[in-house]
């Protein structure tokens, strides 16, 4: 053959020949260049930007429930705090009551002195003696001494007793809030379950789109291989017959 593929830039008939062959391919080559375009901007799936909306969403619920976790914590351990001031606050009561049937005990015994003292018999006793001895003076002053002890120590008890059942409201408070912050937090976990399903769901779809859409470009890549192949062989022949090619033996697309 007087021209090889190197040759056809020196050779007018060669040159002619494969402008004609170009020619001949240019709306093949035209839907190639527009396949690849096609499949280039498919490559930009807007899956990825709702794999990304959604990692992004996966990652602030996944915030959100961390900070939920430490607060429900915190909570927890007032809620604690809590039921050990109420136990507290059951043996303050115990105690108040202790001390009210002792209050109560020295009451009474006052009472039976201070009748002792008003009784008819006291009173021939001092009209006979005089004044009551020491002992029964001595006795009052011990018992109005221990009342008032005893009162004081009641109203002490009153006072913390108001305190706790303050904080014994708080913690009801506080454990309704636990409960809340549980439930919210159960929610939180099944959406962000759910999340990660869907972000799975997608990533796994994504990959397929790309394998697919790697696929189609090697076989286009191909197809574009073989034409140029054919044609080289066309233009070697050295005829201008027009080579015929079978759509079956270069396939555009794949199925």
């Amino acid at each position: 053959m007087g021209c090889t593929g190197s040759a056809l830039r020196c050779c007018p008939v060669g040159a002619e020949r494969q402008l004609k062959a170009q020619q001949q391919r240019g709306p093949a080559s035209q839907e190639l260049s527009a396949l690849k375009t096609e499949n280039a901007s498919a490559s930009l799936l807007p899956e990825d930007g709702e794999k990304a909306a959604r990692t992004e969403e996966w990652t602030e619920s996944a915030r959100f429930l961390q900070g939920q976790e430490e607060e429900e914590k915190q909570l927890r351990d007032a809620g604690q705090a809590g039921t050990a001031s109420i136990s507290q606050d059951i043996e303050i009561q115990e105690t108040i009551q202790a001390l009210n049937s002792q209050l109560k005990s020295f009451q009474e015994r006052m009472k039976r002195v201070e009748e002792s003292l008003q009784r008819t018999d006291y009173k021939k006793h001092i009209q006979e003696h005089g004044s009551p001895s020491p002992f029964w003076e001595q006795e009052l002053e011990s018992l109005h001494f221990v009342i008032e002890m005893k009162n004081e120590h009641i109203h002490a008890l009153d006072k913390k007793l108001l305190h706790l059942e303050t904080v014994e409201e708080r913690n009801l408070l506080l454990e309704e809030k636990v409960k809340t912050l549980q439930q919210e937090n159960e929610d939180l976990q099944i959406r962000t379950q759910n999340h990660l399903v869907m972000a799975r769901q997608l990533s796994e779809e994504l990959q397929a789109a790309r394998g697919a859409l790697e696929k189609e470009a090697q076989l286009l890549d191909q197809a574009r291989r073989e034409k140029e192949e054919l044609l080289y062989r066309v233009l070697d022949a050295g005829d201008g017959t027009p080579f015929a090619v079978a759509a079956g033996e270069v396939p555009l697309i794949a199925t």
